[in-house]
């Protein structure tokens, strides 16, 4: 996707901007890649996060942070490790080689993780902290 991106602005390409097919290829690239794992990391947060909120943990904003900074970069680190050793897991290389660096790639793709996981972090803070409000109206 990252190659054919190059393309839409190489001379001649302003026909094609407007493509009914690109633009079904692009929200198709939305959901596959953005919306559906935001879909699956919000449910396991939610779970996650009233599993904490029934045994009253508390968790710190700095944990949280600390958390998202060092699955990113493990994240990050996996898949440029993978890509430059041709991990079994990969679906092989593409017959032609991208032009793109396995760094970028993966950053790009820990972005998305970093999205993912802020967005799962603010659902698990709102979940306990309406269990710690309710829990100091209680008393």
């Amino acid at each position: 996707m990252m190659e054919g991106f190059g393309q839409l602005f190489a001379p001649g390409a302003t026909t094609v901007i407007f493509s009914p097919f690109l633009l079904l290829f692009i929200m198709l690239g939305f959901v596959v890649f953005i919306a559906a794992p935001m879909f699956v990391v919000g449910l396991g947060a939610a779970l996650g996060g009233l599993l904490l909120r029934s045994r009253v943990a508390d968790v710190s904003r700095s944990f949280i942070w600390a958390f998202v900074i060092v699955a990113v970069v493990c994240h990050i680190a996996f898949l440029v490790l993978a890509t430059q050793q041709n991990a079994s897991f990969l679906l092989g290389r593409p017959r032609i080689h991208p032009q793109t660096p396995a760094y970028v790639l993966a950053g790009i793709a820990g972005a998305n993780a970093a999205l993912d996981l802020f967005v799962a972090a603010l659902i698990i803070r709102r979940l306990i902290a309406k269990a710690n409000m309710n829990s100091f109206s209680r008393r």
